[in-house]
């Protein structure tokens, strides 16, 4: 039995030049004259399967159809992330159930093993709990505009270190008694946790032009020429 044309509702013949949509939910037969396909462009997709027509219909579907695959992905992606998850926490588990028991000593008495596992959070952008961290080393950072205000410099790495700026200390290196318009560019020491110090040397994080140096104390610095 002869297929019709969506478009114009005619019957299709083996002699009819047409043309097939490439939507794998579709598969539509048209006349190549009925969805505007010239001479040109119909030998163009016939001699090339890198080109292919879709219909109308197809066409305003496809976002949608993308949006919907996406979301299938997402949802599977989830499913792993939660698979991995649950293998992670049968492996400390097992750690902490394993890792605790009692082994021979060479007293013959059975003495329990300790457990020396240590994990060190990183989650940075967590504000519920209150978290006292360690600060044992500051860069000094330069040359910048002397209108720089060290909230700049806090909301800048914020930013590129996905990090909570409660925790980047930041001073700017002026004299109390300075003039900002008379200094061509101004310093700061900076500071953030020592489990995420030696970040602040990437020199991705930072504008061009941009020094970065350990920071040393002038009572330090005089120490050492004694």
């Amino acid at each position: 039995m002869a297929e019709n044309c969506p478009k114009c509702k005619k019957s299709i013949n083996s002699k009819d030049a047409i043309i097939i949509c490439n939507s794998d939910d579709c598969l539509k037969k048209f006349h190549r004259t009925c969805v505007n396909i010239d001479d040109a462009m119909y030998d163009l997709i016939q001699k090339n399967p890198m080109i292919s027509f879709n219909c109308d219909e197809c066409r305003n579907q496809s976002s949608k159809a993308l949006s919907a695959k996406l979301h299938t992905i997402e949802e599977k992606v989830n499913k792993v992330c939660n698979g991995v998850n649950q293998i992670q926490g049968r492996m400390y588990q097992q750690y902490f159930q394993f890792g605790n028991q009692p082994v021979n000593n060479l007293d013959g008495k059975k003495h329990p093993q300790q457990n020396n596992l240590i994990v060190v959070g990183n989650n940075c952008n967590s504000d519920r709990l209150q978290v006292v961290c360690d600060y044992g080393r500051w860069v000094q950072v330069g040359k910048f505009a002397t209108n720089t205000s060290e909230d700049d410099i806090i909301e800048h790495l914020a930013e590129e270190l996905k990090i909570n700026k409660n925790l980047v200390k930041c001073t700017k290196l002026v004299k109390n008694d300075a003039n900002l318009s008379q200094l061509s560019y101004c310093k700061f020491k900076i500071s953030i946790p020592d489990y995420r110090f030696n970040e602040l040397f990437n020199e991705a994080i930072w504008p061009s032009g941009v020094m970065v140096s350990p920071f040393t104390p002038r009572s330090q610095l005089n120490q050492n020429r004694i």
